[in-house]
């Protein structure tokens, strides 16, 4: 099985080297505690993921500003403002959101949410999910919309 321990924030060396100024090295640990250098293909991997998780922590901000703003507020002035700021090239920011997955399709949602919890252990993500679904299948959990309901359904 292949060690996916690299998909996390990289860990960054900083040395003088001589002549040249300083030198940088990015790099991983395996899951037996061995140290490796990132190829580029990995940091460029890094970097997507960084972005989206860029995307997605602006958009929560926006939404909680929202959310809190005074009702007479201009919203529109407020997103540009906060659009003008994230310096995005595309049309939209939902088009950038995509063309940044598509450019990590083999990431799954956990190793994504690895990577952005700074944690390269899933093992605590996957509880809090575990237990969210459990909640949610009893209809318990408020944080889960319900979308889709279904009178007959396999319990295969």
């Amino acid at each position: 099985m292949e060690d996916k321990s690299w998909i996390t924030p990289p860990k960054i060396i900083i040395r003088k080297s001589r002549g040249k100024g300083p030198q940088k090295l990015s790099y991983w640990v395996d899951k037996q505690g061995k140290n490796h250098l990132y190829t580029k293909e990995e940091l460029v991997i890094c970097n997507i993921l960084t972005n989206l998780n860029i995307i997605l922590i602006r958009s929560l901000i926006l939404l909680d500003t929202l959310k809190s703003m005074d009702k007479n507020a201009k919203v529109k002035k407020l997103v540009n403002q906060d659009y003008t700021k994230y310096k995005a090239t595309e049309s939209s920011i939902f088009n950038r959101f995509i063309a940044l997955m598509a450019a990590a399709p083999d990431i799954t949602f956990g190793q994504f949410l690895g990577f952005i919890s700074g944690n390269s252990n899933p093992d605590t993500l996957i509880k809090i999910g575990q237990n969210t679904f459990k909640k949610a299948s009893k209809g318990r959990n408020s944080a889960v919309d319900v979308f889709y309901t279904s009178d007959l359904l396999n319990n295969n």
